[in-house]
């Protein structure tokens, strides 16, 4: 489904954005969840694990402005679609530090804006989210892979281990943990950062050469073999 963040601290333009998005979702036949806000701080902290694939962002707010927290935003979604909506035409230069899809000035057209979310949803390629189905105990469960912060293995279980804190895990194997992701997840942006442990790059909010600090601030030791592997993939995520 599709996930789009609105941040205004204006209602009055907030209750228009929402609308107007809500009927271009409409019109083009799209699933859509939808949350609005109304200063940047609820914004970044809900979007950690609501984590949507278009933000709507005014500029001018209080304290810390559109610029300032598409610049955090990006660092956890460097994949995510920012759209700029403001009064101000001064900020254009600086927007494009972030990357913006677009630039729209108060009052926004509808058509415009229209066309720029089209814009959006050709990047973000929502049919190509990657899943995963694993055998548990009992049956099978398919698991969204942008949901997983990291795997382990322990006595010949994978466990996965979600941004919501729920935690999924295989029936007993007959392969290793190498042998388990080059066959389930080969390509995929996890890396194996010790001999038990792949982590989703996505989630590493710190790397040093000895552990790695993800989203839930949970520490995962980095083998020293394994080091420079993982400090290329993730470098390699945050400035493609």
């Amino acid at each position: 489904m599709l996930k789009i963040a609105i941040c205004d601290d204006r209602k009055e333009d907030r209750e228009r954005m929402h609308s107007y998005v809500q009927q271009y979702c409409k019109e083009r036949l799209k699933p859509v969840e939808i949350q609005v806000f109304e200063h940047p701080d609820d914004l970044i902290c809900t979007c950690e694990k609501f984590r949507p694939h278009i933000y709507v962002l005014d500029i001018v707010m209080p304290m810390v402005n559109g610029i300032q927290a598409a610049r955090e935003l990006r660092w956890n979604q460097p994949e995510a679609q920012i759209l700029f909506v403001t009064s101000e035409k001064s900020f254009a230069l600086e927007s494009f530090d972030v990357n913006p899809v677009n630039y729209l000035v108060k009052p926004v057209k509808k058509e415009k804006l229209f066309d720029t979310l089209d814009l959006a949803m050709k990047r973000i390629r929502l049919d190509e989210e990657k899943t995963v189905t694993i055998k548990v105990k009992g049956g099978y469960r398919m698991v969204c892979l942008d949901d997983v912060m990291y795997m382990d293995y322990r006595n010949h279980v994978v466990s996965y281990h979600l941004l919501s804190g729920e935690t999924i895990s295989t029936s007993t194997l007959r392969i290793g943990f190498a042998e388990y992701l080059n066959s389930s997840h080969a390509g995929s942006d996890f890396v194996q950062c010790h001999e038990s442990i792949a982590v989703n790059i996505r989630f590493i909010d710190k790397l040093t050469k000895t552990d790695i600090t993800v989203r839930n601030q949970e520490i995962l030791p980095v083998a020293k073999s394994r080091y420079a592997q993982v400090s290329e993939q993730y470098l390699n995520y945050r400035f493609r």
